[in-house]
């Protein structure tokens, strides 16, 4: 059985910083359909858990999705 995400939602890039140790963070912008994911999200945070993220532009995912109907 292939596992279900935790989450998945459209988001625009709100801010990339490099932080002291040269190490990037990006942080991201997305509507209120994404509450849901606030909680599991924060609950690997504080459980210190490191997670996948992939990331498609946009129109290519919508293409995949529409190549796969």
């Amino acid at each position: 059985m292939t596992p279900q995400p935790i989450a998945m939602f459209e988001a625009g890039v709100s801010n990339i910083k490099q932080m002291a140790d040269g190490s990037p963070r990006f942080e991201f912008e997305t509507g209120e359909q994404a509450i849901d994911y606030m909680t599991p999200l924060g609950r690997m945070k504080a459980d210190n858990r490191l997670v996948m993220v992939i990331i498609y532009d946009y129109d290519d995912w919508k293409r995949l999705e529409a190549e796969s109907d």
